[in-house]
């Protein structure tokens, strides 16, 4: 639960929150398990984590816009039905209408109050003055640049003096000067009590944006999504980034985050889906969705030595979320190691960073079979009476392997890897996996060997 000096009834609460995607059975997949979260007055929280572990969810379900699968969803202490009246949402994609002027997108807010037309427009001057936007009323969305455009979905919000502003990732869609720009706007909004919302509730990537803006950060944990932990931001506003103390807790939310990340890995045994001889190895690890390109990258960025994880991030300029899951794909096929809050490769790592492209693809083509994954789909395919497997036969066993996963993005993971590695090739005309005719190293399936005993007769 998040602390708070308040003693007055939260706005939001949720208690034992879990969803649930799908249609059940097999198809379903568990998003979030056991969310206890409460939102305060002047509260400013974080919501933290890689992708996958259910920040947008979580703030969906604070809205109102989706109802869980389970649990209690409190507003002001009552079972909350429908969309929260306490709450405004602003979007990473700005969400404004075209053909609508700067004023007419914010005064949409205002659309059901009880408010003249008088107090309508002295309602505006004063946010749009508070978002930096005076002046620009009669503008249409196309003469803004995306900073403006977001600064009037933050307006929009703003004018309907929410109880709670939820902004899910509102800096990701802009550049980096510019994001910098509106973060700290946030910043001086967030701690202005007449600013006209209560408290504010943040999903992002970046662990500094969330010790800069938030009191309370929370650190999520994926596949389902859980708390990992709950940490209070002590730091006063303003806040220095530069300062021991801003570092020091982001080191600590890193670490946090890191351990999350490359060290709580979800597993599945499915002992019926494994032949004999490999039933005593019957875990099934699913393939982080980034490229092989990207994990190439950091193999040849790295060296012997150990590297911190959190400054590679920062010199890379990479979201340190999405910076894990390109470790974690790395440490998944043993091209790296990750001793504390460090990174460095292993033996088969520096194999691959000394070896030339078609060398590179062999030793990849061989890691890749140690994955009991790819073994699982081989044999299949060289069992296969056509030795090819259909789309839907790989989406159904990995529906089986990860019900807590998307299986086609599983797919799509799974066919880009095995295809930088010569391993499998795929038909999207006929929706087909079958083996790539040169990765064959060893004894050729029986479908080349009657193709050979064909041609010799």
């Amino acid at each position: 639960m998040s602390t708070s000096a308040s003693t007055s009834t939260p706005i939001v609460e949720l208690s034992n929150i879990e969803m649930r995607f799908g249609e059940g059975g097999e198809k379903e997949m568990k998003v979030l398990e056991n969310i206890n979260l409460t939102v305060n007055e002047h509260d400013v929280m974080a919501l933290l984590g890689p992708s996958g572990c259910g920040k947008s969810t979580i703030m969906r379900i604070f809205s109102g816009l989706i109802q869980p699968t389970s649990g209690t969803v409190k507003y002001r202490g009552n079972r909350l039905r429908g969309v929260n009246p306490g709450v405004a949402m602003v979007f990473q994609n700005f969400a404004l209408f075209p053909w609508l002027t700067v004023r007419e997108n914010v005064l949409l807010g205002l659309e059901n109050a009880s408010y003249n037309a008088e107090e309508k427009e002295q309602h505006f001057q004063k946010i749009i003055e508070t978002v930096g936007l005076d002046g620009y009323g009669d503008v249409l969305p196309k003469e803004l640049s995306g900073g403006m455009k977001q600064r009037v979905g933050i307006a929009r919000a703003l004018i309907m003096e929410p109880e709670i502003l939820c902004m899910d990732e509102p800096f990701s869609a802009l550049d980096v000067l510019t994001g910098e720009t509106l973060r700290n706007e946030i910043g001086r909004i967030a701690s202005d009590p007449s600013a006209g919302f209560k408290s504010l509730v943040i999903v992002t990537h970046n662990i500094a944006e969330a010790v800069y803006l938030a009191r309370n950060i929370v650190v999520l944990a994926a596949h389902p999504g859980r708390v990992q932990k709950i940490v209070p931001n002590p730091l006063p506003y303003p806040r220095d980034p530069s300062s021991a103390p801003f570092q020091q807790l982001v080191a600590q939310i890193h670490a946090i985050l890191t351990n999350s990340v490359l060290h709580d890995e979800p597993t599945v045994t499915e002992p019926e889906l494994v032949s004999a001889e490999n039933a005593e190895e019957a875990t099934y690890v699913p393939m982080p969705n980034v490229t092989m390109g990207e994990v190439m990258g950091l193999v040849q960025m790295l060296g012997r030595e150990p590297e911190s994880i959190f400054a590679l991030a920062t010199r890379l300029k990479k979201d340190f979320s999405t910076f894990l899951s390109v470790i974690k794909a790395a440490e998944l096929i043993d091209m790296v190691e990750t001793p504390g809050q460090t990174v460095r490769l292993t033996k088969a790592g520096m194999a691959v960073h000394n070896a030339d492209l078609k060398q590179r693809k062999k030793l990849i083509h061989d890691a890749l079979l140690e994955l009991k994954i790819y073994r699982y789909f081989a044999d299949k395919i060289d069992q296969s009476e056509t030795h090819e497997l259909t789309e839907e036969e790989v989406l159904n066993d990995l529906t089986q392997f990860f019900p807590n996963e998307r299986p086609k993005i599983l797919f799509k993971n799974l066919v880009a890897w095995a295809r930088y590695a010569d391993l499998f090739s795929f038909d999207p005309r006929r929706a087909v996996l079958k083996r790539f005719e040169k990765a064959y190293l060893g004894k050729p399936p029986a479908s080349r060997l009657r193709k050979a005993e064909e041609s010799e007769g």
